[in-house]
């Protein structure tokens, strides 16, 4: 199997980012709100965990927000990199600290099923657990798939380098560029 990151990894930019900035456009004031309780909790010191629930507090105010999802994610679909494109497999698998509301239904657009993302609760506005990030994305991958073996892995990020190590072949992504990661 092959795992990838999803944000500058197979996805042009930060999908988060793309999704708040979506999100200003179309309801500015709660958006507005969102980012200064999350600067607020910056801070104060808090968590990044923390901090990312408060600046994604928003959602839980949006109407539809499955309808609202699925139209950022038809607007963004372009953003998918040619190279993953071109190299998808039937079994890949996506992790990503971005907000599983947002990263699920748009891996499953493409039609990927295998997907760990950060577990966010709209309802109560935090995130659920522990941000998927780093060493925690190498936990969860183990703990869905406890026999995996992993023959390639994708990332434009050195904080992936435990996703990475799991790999037979790893890959650093920089815009269409493979690089070879070397362990």
């Amino acid at each position: 199997m092959n795992i990838y990151d999803f944000d500058n990894t197979i996805f042009k930019g930060d999908s988060s980012y793309k999704f708040i900035l979506y999100s200003f456009f179309r309801h500015p004031l709660k958006v507005i709100v969102s980012l200064f309780k999350g600067l607020m909790a910056k801070l104060k010191g808090q968590d990044l965990g923390i901090i990312k629930s408060e600046i994604f507090s928003f959602v839980k105010y949006i109407a539809n927000l499955d309808e609202y999802v699925n139209k950022f994610i038809f607007k963004n679909l372009k953003n998918i990199k040619s190279f993953y494109i071109n190299n998808q497999k039937e079994n890949d698998i996506i992790i990503s600290a971005s907000f599983d509301f947002i990263i699920v239904p748009f891996c499953h657009k493409l039609g990927i099923n295998n997907v760990i993302a950060t577990k966010y609760s709209v309802k109560e506005g935090k995130i659920k657990g522990v941000n998927c990030k780093g060493e925690e994305k190498v936990k969860r991958l183990k703990e869905e798939f406890p026999h995996i073996i992993v023959n390639e892995a994708y990332s434009d990020s050195f904080t992936d380098k435990p996703m990475l190590l799991l790999a037979s072949k790893a890959y650093l992504v920089k815009g269409e560029k493979i690089i070879p990661f070397s362990k």
